[in-house]
């Protein structure tokens, strides 16, 4: 690093550091320094800032939070969601820039994001919505810090409040009857939809994404999913996980599929229309070249779970039946992760521990009857 000193009085000088340049914004920058007294002392404080701007914070860049934020967001955002991007901005725009925009990037500490969140749960928000501000910021530091933005997190150092741990709440095999009962009567794609949500513990995109060819004669591959386009519109995009999978099925599930491709192909053989070469498994065209938009199964679920008001109830509580089912029936949690497409078997646990805890007393008592009849022999043989 370059530096001078210039005299601007009777023993007043001025130190002139450069400093690097701008990591976001390109630009020079440099320090400027008065010192008053004897020459020498000015030449120690030269040296003193030399060395200081040579260190990592000199790097660091002196842009506002706002911009640099915004310009992470710009950067990223083609990698996101359309979905994602939506609600990182609206976090932006509403709770992050308000009250952090106008800091310098490099000023920005564990205090200025504890008062955030603490004013956030002062104005009524939730603290998973705080949360969510506080998983914002901290994924752009991290960013930041590798693009050598900042040298450091200070997310990692505040103190977001707790969520509680919300309770999973599964249809009982009585409800999803009702349920399936009821979604046949609006249509029978409905039925299908919602019985091989039950029967896969698939997600949502999952389901609409599946074509003819996914389905194959002992279980279905799952490779993509359908989200939101900033259109308005919907796309095939990978799993939430990134990674594809495969979901056995019995002879039951089949016989859905089978029956959702047959009614499909009579409509459009019944209409003269030209199938797609390769359908969607639900569609909204009679020709299979445009599947149901993800909106309406939840919409469709929502208005059965009302007329009976099962308000816990929602479209992903059958995800949580095929989970719960499988656990209650003794199945091993890797295999379960695997069919629900967890990328991390601890998540299968951490989201059904109130299940797998269930069945640890019944292990418990599993154990106790092996045992039970040979202590009351002992103890009636020493009678």
């Amino acid at each position: 690093m370059r530096g001078y000193i210039r005299r601007r009085g009777n023993d007043v000088w001025q130190l002139v550091v450069d400093l690097p340049k701008d990591p976001i914004t390109g630009k020079r920058r440099q320090k400027y320094v008065t010192v008053h007294g004897a020459k020498r002392k000015a030449d120690a404080e030269l040296t003193r800032l030399l060395s200081e701007a040579g260190s990592s914070r000199a790097r660091s860049s002196t842009t506002s939070m706002e911009h640099a934020i915004r310009e992470w967001i710009d950067l990223v955002g083609p990698n996101l969601s359309p979905t994602t991007v939506r609600g990182y901005l609206g976090r932006i725009d509403l709770e992050i820039v308000p009250a952090l925009g106008m800091l310098q990037l490099a000023d920005v500490t564990a205090a200025h994001l504890d008062h955030l969140y603490r004013d956030l749960v002062g104005r009524g928000c939730a603290a998973a919505s705080v949360r969510q501000v506080h998983a914002i910021i901290r994924r752009f530091f991290n960013q930041a810090m590798k693009w050598e933005w900042t040298t450091s997190n200070p997310a990692l150092l505040a103190s977001p409040p707790k969520v509680p741990t919300a309770q999973i709440v599964a249809p009982s095999v009585e409800q999803l009857l009702t349920i399936l009962a009821e979604a046949k009567g609006v249509h029978p794609q409905w039925e299908a939809f919602f019985a091989l949500a039950a029967l896969t513990g698939m997600r949502r995109g999952e389901l609409c994404a599946l074509h003819w060819d996914d389905c194959q004669d002992a279980g279905v591959e799952v490779t993509k999913s359908l989200i939101y386009t900033p259109a308005g519109g919907t796309r095939e995009a990978p799993t939430k996980t990134h990674q594809g999978r495969y979901i056995a099925l019995d002879s039951f599930a089949k016989a859905v599929i089978d029956r959702q491709k047959e009614d499909l192909r009579s409509a459009g053989k019944n209409l003269s229309l030209t199938m797609a070469a390769n359908p969607y498994l639900f569609y909204s065209e009679l020709d299979g070249t445009t599947p149901v938009h993800p909106d309406s199964p939840s919409k469709l679920f929502r208005r059965i779970a009302d007329r009976h008001d099962w308000k816990e109830l929602h479209l992903h509580s059958l995800r949580h039946f095929a989970a719960t089912q499988l656990v209650a029936a003794g199945m091993d949690i890797r295999t379960i992760a695997g069919r629900l497409g967890h990328a991390d078997a601890s998540v299968t646990l951490k989201v059904y521990s109130h299940v797998v805890e269930a069945k640890n007393h019944e292990a418990a008592s599993i154990m106790g009857a092996l045992l039970a009849p040979s202590s009351t022999n002992r103890a009636e043989g020493a009678t």
